[in-house]
C-alpha cells in the first residue's frame, strides 16, 4: 500500500513538472506596447546604453573624489648587503696626513609613512566636473534614442507581420475557394461536362494561390523571428500578436504641425549638449592658466638594524612629520593651452553650425514625412475600394461558373484579379502604418504616440 502511494507521489510530481514546462513553452501573446516594454528589459542594445549611463554616473563620482582628501601609506625595506664606505680625513681619527676608510649605515632599513593631500583651490575643478554632468546627459539622451530606435524598429515589424499574417488568412480563404472550383470542375470533367484544358487552367490557377500562400507563410515566420530578435526574446519562444485587427482612422490626415516642438528630437537634444561640451572644454582650459593651491602632510616612521630584528619590542623606531603647501603656477606651456582654447572655439563654432542644419534637416523631414502620410491614405482608400470591387468580382463570377453560365477563364481572370488587389491592398496597408511610424518619429513623439494607442 505505502508503496502505491510512492508511486502516486511520483506520477504527480512528474505531471507537475511537465505541466510547469508546458506552462512555460505556451503562446505569450503581445501587444506592441508590451513588445517594447519586453524589449526595454531585454534587448541587448539598450541593456548597454543603461550600463553606459551608470558608467557616466560614476564619472561624475570620480570627478567630485578628486577634491576630497587623498590619503597614501607607503613603506619601504631596504637591505644593503655590502655597505657603502666613505674615507674620512685621518685628524678625525688620529692619524693625520691620511684618508681613513669607513664604513657607514646599517645593514636592514625600514621606513613607513603615512601622506595627506588636499586640493584647495584648482580653477579647473568646476568646469571639469561640469563636463562629466554633460556626459552623463549624453549617456541619458543617448539610451532615449536607443529606446526610440528599437520602439521604431519593433513596430515596423510589428505591423508587417500582423499585415503579412492577414494576407495570409485572405490566401488560405481563396486557396479554399479555389480547391472548391478545381473539384467541382474535375467532377464536371469526369461526367463530360467540362474539357480537359479547363481542368488545367484551374488547377494551374490552384497552384499559383497555392504557391503564393507558401510564400507568405515563410516571410510570416521570418518576419516574427526578426520581432523576436529585436525584443531580445529567445527565438524558440511561441510568440502571438494579440493585435489581429488593423483599424484605420482616416481623421489622422488632419496633421497639427503648430504643436511640433524641435527639442523632441534626441539628435537635436545631442547636439545642444554637444555644444554645452565645447563651451566647459573652453572655460576648463582658460582656467588653466590660473594657479593651483593644495595642502600635504606627512608623518612616518623608519628604523634602522644590523640585523633584521624589527619585530622585537624595546627596538628604536624614529618618528618623522611635515606640512606644507604647493603653490603651482603656469608661466609657459609653449602655447599649448592656447592652442586648446583656439580648438575649442572653433568647435563651437562648427557645432553651432551643425545645430542649424539638424534644425532644417528636421524640418525637412517632417515635411516629406506628412506627404508621404497623406499619400499612403489616399493610397489605401483607393486599394480599399479595389479590393473590396475585386471581391465581389470574384464571389459573383465563381457564383456564375457554379451555375454554368461563366466560363474558366472569367473565373481564373477573377481570381488573379482578386490576389494582385490583396497584394496590393496589404502592401498599402503597410505603407500606411511605415509612413506614420516615420511621421512620428520625425517629430520625437513616437514613444508618445505608442503609449497613447489603444
Amino acid at each position: 500500500m505505502k508503496r502505491t502511494e510512492k508511486i502516486a507521489k511520483a506520477i504527480f510530481i512528474i505531471v507537475t513538472f511537465v505541466a510547469s514546462n508546458f506552462s512555460l513553452n505556451a503562446q505569450k501573446s503581445f501587444t506592441l506596447k508590451q513588445c517594447i516594454e519586453y524589449a526595454n528589459k531585454n534587448n541587448g542594445t539598450i541593456i548597454n546604453a543603461n550600463y553606459d549611463v551608470a558608467i557616466a554616473e560614476k564619472k561624475v563620482n570620480e570627478q567630485i573624489g578628486t577634491m576630497l582628501p587623498q590619503i597614501d601609506a607607503s613603506g619601504s625595506y631596504t637591505d644593503n648587503i655590502k655597505l657603502s664606505t666613505t674615507l674620512l680625513p685621518g685628524e678625525m681619527m688620529g692619524q693625520p696626513g691620511t684618508k681613513v676608510p669607513v664604513t657607514m649605515g646599517t645593514k636592514h632599513n625600514v621606513s613607513g609613512s603615512v601622506q595627506l593631500t588636499q586640493k584647495i583651490f584648482d580653477p579647473t575643478f568646476g568646469a571639469t566636473l561640469e563636463a562629466s554632468k554633460i556626459s552623463k546627459q549624453q549617456s541619458e539622451q543617448a539610451l532615449r534614442k536607443t529606446n526610440e530606435q528599437t520602439a521604431y524598429n519593433i513596430s515596423g515589424i510589428y505591423y508587417q507581420t500582423l499585415v503579412i499574417e492577414k494576407q495570409k488568412n485572405s490566401l488560405q480563404a481563396t486557396l479554399v475557394a479555389s480547391e472548391k472550383s478545381l473539384a467541382s470542375t474535375m467532377l464536371k470533367y469526369q461526367n463530360g461536362m467540362a474539357k480537359k484544358v479547363d481542368v488545367d487552367k484551374i488547377h494551374v490557377s490552384y497552384n499559383n494561390t497555392k504557391s503564393q500562400l507558401q510564400q507568405c507563410e515563410l516571410s510570416y515566420k521570418q518576419s516574427l523571428n526578426t520581432l523576436k530578435y529585436q525584443m531580445g526574446i529567445s527565438i524558440d519562444s511561441n510568440v502571438v500578436l494579440s493585435d489581429t485587427v488593423l483599424t484605420i482612422n482616416y481623421q489622422d490626415l488632419e496633421i497639427q504641425r503648430d504643436s511640433f516642438n524641435v527639442e523632441n528630437r534626441v539628435d537635436y537634444k545631442l547636439q545642444k549638449i554637444g555644444l554645452s561640451a565645447y563651451e566647459l572644454d573652453r572655460k576648463r582650459n582658460v582656467a588653466g592658466y590660473l594657479p593651483s593651491l593644495s595642502f600635504n602632510a606627512n608623518y612616518g616612521y623608519n628604523a634602522m638594524r644590523n640585523s633584521f630584528d624589527f619585530t622585537k619590542l624595546g627596538g628604536q623606531w624614529y618618528p618623522s612629520s611635515s606640512i606644507g603647501l604647493t603653490l603651482k603656477v603656469p608661466i609657459f606651456d609653449g602655447l599649448q593651452r592656447h592652442a586648446r582654447v583656439s580648438q575649442a572655439n572653433l568647435n563651437i563654432e562648427k557645432s553651432k553650425v551643425s545645430i542649424q542644419l539638424t534644425e532644417q534637416s528636421i524640418k525637412v523631414d517632417i515635411s516629406n514625412y506628412e506627404m508621404q502620410y497623406r499619400n499612403a491614405i489616399d493610397n489605401i482608400r483607393n486599394e480599399k475600394d479595389n479590393l473590396e470591387l475585386a471581391e465581389s468580382v470574384y464571389k459573383n463570377t465563381q457564383i456564375e461558373y457554379q451555375q454554368g453560365v461563366g466560363s474558366t477563364l472569367d473565373l481564373i481572370q477573377a481570381e488573379s484579379s482578386y490576389r494582385e488587389s490583396l497584394n496590393n491592398y496589404y502592401n498599402k496597408l503597410l505603407n500606411l502604418y511605415i509612413a506614420r511610424i516615420n511621421l512620428e518619429q520625425s517629430k520625437g513623439t513616437l514613444m508618445e504616440f505608442i503609449t497613447n494607442l489603444k
